[in-house]
């Protein structure tokens, strides 16, 4: 904070907390309350290496909003206690990456109240908090600090009357946008989606090398290449603390992939999108033992220079997928009529239809939006089988 002077907005008393000792006294007033609104700033390989907290703006709605700074503090779990004691609400806005972060942090999260599904379910097209915070208070929300790096320190008062906004008129929105659910007696649907997000569960991306734009159009070979040499850049990028893609950009590793023979004193030092580090001699030997390596295990284990078979497969339209098809998109339609366009889309979606149309199966991860889809069918007098859950939707 900025010479250590008060901050406020809108009423509301900003305080920095950092330190051990005053995360301790914070948690301890806080647990008192039976609701908190919360939110975090996190950095997701924007300017640092991996997905990495660095703010959390926590209120109770009583005049004073805390901004903890995690990298003052030896441990945060005096404040991951508070967030799993299910016995307090925490209203957070949009809380999916809020909830990942938490549980790849060790905290799972319990009671989230989340105000962005909230504002789903009385079918906001646009959900952001900004445009709730206008149409529901006409409180235009400052976003200036949006795309600011939250690892930065020290904190602008800037960065932390903008972080506060997250959370101060959350209590606010959170009774109103409730208080409008409950008249339409959809309180059931809330309560499920939040039971959803708490199970959320944070975990790597599998083969994230083959995510990459045109790593398809390669050959199987290649992807075997591809796959070792991003595993080394994912290792520089730690080493730097830079996001993978800023130590070799995508387009670079695919070209790397395509001609793993090259040339690597001359590609490093004539290829656009390089770190700086990676051109010093003990790393650039790391990424030619790297090529080497990737290249012998090929060929020991025979890895195909062919080209992967394409595992999509366009499903064949029957007779009896148009008809089921035919019969879900009636269904649909009669659930927007009667629950809006953008609500409806909690319930069924594209990808609903056409599991039901082509595999004859009709999923549901969520037992009010069954319901709902068992009754519609029934009132149209269309013949639709119970919906199924899969184990993992669940928990």
């Amino acid at each position: 904070m900025e010479n250590n002077a008060t901050l406020e907005h809108d009423g509301v008393t900003i305080k920095l907390v950092e330190g051990d000792d005053a995360l301790q006294q914070v948690v301890a007033g806080l647990s008192q309350s039976q609701e908190l609104a919360l939110d975090l700033e996190f950095d997701q390989n924007r300017f640092t290496y991996g997905f990495n907290l660095c703010l959390i703006q926590i209120t109770d709605g009583r005049g004073t909003c805390y901004v903890i700074d995690p990298f003052t503090m030896a441990t945060l779990q005096p404040l991951f206690q508070l967030l799993e004691n299910e016995g307090i609400t925490k209203i957070i806005h949009h809380a999916n990456n809020d909830i990942l972060l938490l549980d790849k942090l060790g905290c799972n999260i319990r009671g989230v109240m989340d105000t962005d599904v909230a504002a789903k379910i009385l079918n906001y097209e646009r959900s952001s908090l900004a445009t709730v915070m206008k149409e529901e208070f006409n409180i235009e929300v400052d976003k200036s600090q949006q795309s600011s790096n939250w690892n930065k320190r020290p904190l602008t008062n800037e960065q932390l009357r903008y972080a506060a906004i997250d959370v101060i008129y959350l209590h606010r929105v959170k009774a109103k946008l409730v208080t409008r659910i409950e008249e339409l007696d959809r309180s059931h649907w809330l309560k499920e989606e939040n039971k959803l997000l708490e199970a959320l569960r944070y975990s790597e991306p599998e083969n994230p090398h083959l995510k990459l734009r045109n790593a398809f159009r390669l050959t199987l070979y290649q992807q075997y290449i591809l796959k070792e040499v991003f595993a080394f850049r994912d290792e520089m990028g730690q080493q730097f603390n830079k996001p993978a893609p800023y130590v070799i950009s995508n387009e670079a590793i695919l070209e790397l992939a395509l001609t793993p023979d090259t040339d690597v004193h001359e590609w490093l030092n004539h290829t656009k999108g390089i770190h700086g580090g990676l051109k010093r001699a003990q790393n650039e030997q790391k990424l030619r033992d790297t090529l080497a390596e990737a290249i012998a295990s090929a060929k020991e284990k025979q890895i195909s220079h062919d080209y992967p078979s394409n595992r999509f497969q366009r499903p064949i339209r029957t007779p009896e997928a148009e008809q089921r098809k035919e019969d879900l998109v009636k269904v649909q339609q009669r659930i927007v009529e009667q629950y809006g366009e953008f609500a409806s889309r909690l319930i069924m979606t594209t990808s609903t239809i056409n599991e039901y149309a082509y595999n004859n199966q009709l999923r549901c991860t969520k037992q009010y939006a069954s319901d709902i889809l068992a009754a519609t069918a029934q009132a149209l007098s269309i013949s639709l089988p119970k919906a199924t859950f899969k184990a993992s939707d669940r928990s």
